[in-house]
């Protein structure tokens, strides 16, 4: 290689240079943060990160000043009023004069980034997606001064210039903090995003709550993580009076590019549509998973509302991986594909099938949504209500020959009794120039066998029934516990069936009611499986 200069030019390798060129990011840059696809809990973490790192890169030595039983403590406040304003505060170790001219400059990364701080963007990239103006006043634990910087991002802009002043006063060398004031906010948050913005905090930083390495709080209450209850059953296909186990599985999976994964995957106590699925943690912080954005894909979950997508959660260690520069995102390397099939299929072996587990497992006690099965309920009588003679809809023009008496049985006068009522409404309907009385019951009890009772009450002096169907039946539990089942329909031909047996019954027809019979012997028995 050959390099010379003749007059203003350079020469390499015989072909002639311009003058160099800065590849520097300038200040316009900070213009273009506002415009970042920031979601804003992901936005507050990444100055919550700059207080965690600064914590933990001084835990030592701020024990040693403050004993013990320091924990480092972290103060969000957010407000609506007069355009809208951030203020956090924390008693972390603050930045150091040697780190204040790196702290400003955009990409410029901490020398060293094995932590939370990593690409030299985060603090500088939320605040300016926050707002035009803010301000930072820190002082380091061990200096004697405190120092403060305010940005006004369309002034810097305009004057191009990358050159701000900064403030400084005398400080106790024992004190150590950082406050950063964010003003005129460019979204301003509104009711619900604030209270999701708190929720996801404590998804985002459980693993430090657990650990008491922080005390957060958000509008002067308190950040925590409420830790979801991990099923304790039997086997769905075990035998009575097996002994139940903890639906929780560790993992450690390694792919083929010696990358590696651990961690642990489980079944919900309970199951719920938004807190399931699993979490991605990177440097024990959550990128991917928090609130009720976590991690659900189809190959583990499956497609739409299944049991499985309301009952599988787990947190998972990435660090092998990386994140993206907005720390909200894993970077996959293309073996996302790769990492689901072991995770599948680890999850589904013989010894502990989990995800076999979360998909056929039915609580022995049903416990199905109040207010849902009342609509249900009331939709379905509001049609029956809004039919002018129920005979015309039917088809049914004369009865025939004349109507057979119906004693109900001891166990029917039992199930008349019940006491666990889900939901209930009572219907006039109009039938072949007489009214009926129908009485629908929805009823939630295990020591029921039939699926569906309809049963006459003799001592009215009009036509009534009591149509009932049983929430707690195996069918039920198999194919209409999940949001995504339609238990409506199943309503509606279960009030069929019990409605035109006692009308088959009040039109002479004998035996009527070995239909339903036999329909709660074939849903009970061969029906009510999983295929």
């Amino acid at each position: 290689m050959v390099q010379a200069q003749v007059g203003r030019w350079s020469w390499l390798n015989g072909v002639r240079l311009s003058d160099a060129v800065s590849i520097r990011p300038g200040v316009g840059m900070l213009g273009l943060f506002q415009h970042m696809k920031y979601r804003p809990w992901y936005a507050l973490g990444e100055l919550v990160d700059n207080s965690l790192q600064s914590y933990l890169s001084n835990r030592d030595r701020l024990r040693d000043i403050e004993g013990q039983d320091y924990r480092l403590r972290v103060e969000i406040e957010l407000s609506k009023e007069d355009g809208g304003s951030i203020h956090i505060r924390d008693n972390a170790a603050g930045i150091s004069r040697a780190d204040w001219p790196r702290a400003f400059l955009v990409a410029e990364p901490p020398s060293d980034a094995s932590g939370l701080s990593q690409f030299g963007i985060g603090m500088k990239a939320a605040c300016c997606w926050f707002a035009d103006e803010w301000s930072l006043r820190t002082t380091h634990l061990g200096e004697d001064l405190s120092r403060s910087v305010t940005f006004n991002v369309p002034q810097i802009i305009a004057s191009r210039d990358d050159q701000l002043a900064a403030h400084d006063e005398p400080s106790d060398w024992r004190n150590h903090f950082t406050e950063l004031r964010l003003w005129n906010l460019h979204r301003i948050p509104q009711t619900r995003t604030i209270a999701k913005m708190r929720t996801y905090l404590g998804a985002i930083y459980r693993q430090f709550l657990r650990n008491d390495d922080i005390i957060l709080t958000f509008n002067g209450e308190a950040v925590d993580y409420i830790e979801p209850r991990i099923l304790v059953a039997p086997r769905w296909d075990a035998e009575e009076g097996v002994e139940p186990v903890e639906w929780r599985k560790p993992v450690d999976i390694r792919l083929e590019s010696g990358r590696r994964v651990t961690g642990f995957v489980a079944i919900r106590e309970t199951g719920s549509t938004s807190d399931a699925g699993l979490a991605l943690f990177y440097r024990r912080k959550v990128v991917t998973g928090a609130g009720d954005e976590s991690y659900r894909p189809p190959d583990i979950f499956g497609q739409g509302n299944t049991f499985a997508s309301q009952r599988v959660f787990g947190e998972l260690n990435m660090d092998d991986f990386n994140v993206t520069y907005t720390k909200d995102s894993i970077v996959w390397y293309d073996e996302e594909e790769e990492f689901l099939a072991l995770l599948r299929e680890h999850l589904n072996d013989g010894a502990f099938p989990l995800l076999r587990q979360a998909n056929n497992y039915r609580s022995r006690t049903a416990s199905p949504a109040r207010t849902n099965v009342q609509e249900v309920v009331d939709r379905t009588s509001e049609l029956l209500r809004d039919t002018k003679d129920l005979s015309a809809a039917s088809g049914v023009d004369e009865p025939v020959d004349s109507p057979s008496s119906h004693e109900p049985s001891p166990l029917e006068k039992v199930l008349k009794d019940t006491t666990t009522l889900v939901a209930d409404r009572d219907v006039l309907i109009p039938f072949a120039g007489s009214s009926w009385l129908v009485k629908l019951r929805w009823v939630a009890d295990e020591s029921r066998e039939q699926w569906l009772t309809s049963i006459r009450d003799t001592s009215s002096k009009q036509n009534a029934v009591t149509v009932t169907v049983n929430q707690a039946h195996p069918f039920m539990r198999a194919f209409c516990e999940a949001p995504g089942q339609d238990v409506e329909a199943v309503w509606r031909v279960a009030v069929a069936l019990g409605l035109g047996q006692e009308i088959a019954r009040e039109s002479g027809v004998s035996q009527a009611g070995v239909v339903t019979s036999r329909v709660n012997h074939l849903l009970r028995s061969v029906l009510s499986k999983q295929v």
